[in-house]
């Protein structure tokens, strides 16, 4: 375990680019949730934090503070609420006001107190009876944060827990997880850095006998496809139902459609989309965008155009880049009536108005060098 957590640790400074490499998708690439990183705060007057403990109950019990933790307007209040009650000697410290103290610090973006209430926690930890949900909002939080240091200790305390219900759950190694492919921002090869790790953290997990359920699975195949390392993402995949007895979801099927389009394989792209269309699931848009753009830059006109009036029926329009790629690639391989019907095709089903019907064929006729292809106002050519 020390050697995994070190490794991990010291991977994390992995730099956010490496140049060469190709992200996964410049043009769907979705940062992950992260609190916003906010000037440090002033903390509170000393009149103020005077008011907020007179304004405490005399006979305070763990149910009282937690409540009136809860009810405080001023977040900054918190900690010093929080320490001057632990200093109480008739006060018994319980898990219920140190959650209701991370939860309203984590949501205000009050880094330093969240992490000095953590601290406070951990350092009671013994003593605390139950304190499995406040270890796993403690943990989740700090994966928000992009603190995995500090993830990854508030794991290594669950792991050596004596309450069997703080113990780490799928749910924990979902957050860690998604925790370490966040890093890299779409570049590949940080990615399939990271999913060493990955890969080394789900091993412990089967073996601590903490069955992965679809949405845990799911983040080792995306960290694959996003890598391009798309073999293993399959084999993931083929292991889900026999192995682990998970049922792939949408999100399993768009995470391969969308890295094996990036990788050019459009037949085993075609295959993995044709099967969860059967099972009646929708891909994503980027997906639905990255397929299409791969089918067509393949030559596959026909199945590109397939596609994307299956997803359009479905409420899945592809975007406009993809729909100017399809239209530009029927253009290069002479199919200079096919790539006209089909645009004008997508104006009289509203998928695009009149301006970008006239830019689109005003770009094929660029692109041929045609300088008197005339298109009037509504985009309609005169050739």
């Amino acid at each position: 375990m020390a050697t995994l957590l070190r490794r991990l640790l010291r991977s994390s400074a992995a730099p956010a680019s490496i140049s060469g490499h190709i992200p996964f998708s410049t043009r769907s690439r979705r940062t992950p949730h992260r609190f916003r990183r906010r000037p440090n705060t002033p903390p509170p007057s000393p009149d103020a934090i005077s008011a907020a403990i007179a304004s405490l109950p005399s006979r305070l019990t763990p149910p009282v503070l937690a409540s009136s933790l809860a009810s405080t307007s001023d977040a900054r209040l918190l900690l010093p609420l929080l320490t001057h009650s632990l200093h109480l000697p008739a006060f018994r410290p319980d898990p219920a006001p140190f959650l209701v103290a991370i939860k309203r610090l984590a949501a205000a973006d009050l880094y330093a107190d969240f992490d000095r209430a953590c601290a406070l926690a951990f350092s009671l930890l013994p003593s605390l009876p139950s304190p499995g949900p406040f270890l796993r909002d403690a943990l989740y939080f700090y994966c928000q944060f992009g603190r995995l240091g500090k993830a990854f200790h508030v794991y290594t305390l669950m792991r050596a827990s004596a309450d069997p219900a703080a113990r780490p759950a799928a749910g924990t190694y979902h957050a860690l997880f998604t925790a370490l492919l966040s890093r890299g921002r779409g570049d590949t090869l940080v990615h399939y850095m990271h999913m060493d790790n990955v890969s080394a953290l789900f091993r412990q997990m089967l073996e601590e006998g903490i069955p992965p359920d679809t949405r845990t699975l799911n983040v080792l195949v995306r960290g694959y496809a996003q890598s391009l390392h798309l073999n293993d993402a399959l084999r993931v995949f083929h292991q889900m139902r026999p192995l682990y007895g998970c049922e792939p979801d949408a999100a399993t099927y768009s995470y391969l459609v969308h890295g094996l389009s990036a990788q050019g394989r459009t037949r085993n792209a075609l295959e993995l989309f044709d099967e969860m269309r059967g099972k009646g699931l929708l891909p994503t848009e980027p997906a639905c965008n990255a397929f299409v753009s791969a089918l067509a830059m393949a030559g596959e006109a026909e199945d590109a155009e397939r596609v994307m009036w299956e997803m359009a029926r479905a409420g899945r329009v592809v975007d406009e880049i993809t729909r100017r790629a399809l239209v530009e690639e029927l253009w290069r391989a002479g199919k200079r009536e096919d790539a006209d019907r089909l645009a004008r095709e997508m104006e009289e089903k509203d998928i695009v108005g009149a301006r970008e019907l006239k830019a689109l064929l005003s770009s094929i006729r660029d692109e041929d060098g045609d300088e008197n292809l005339d298109v009037d106002d509504r985009g309609r050519s005169t050739w």
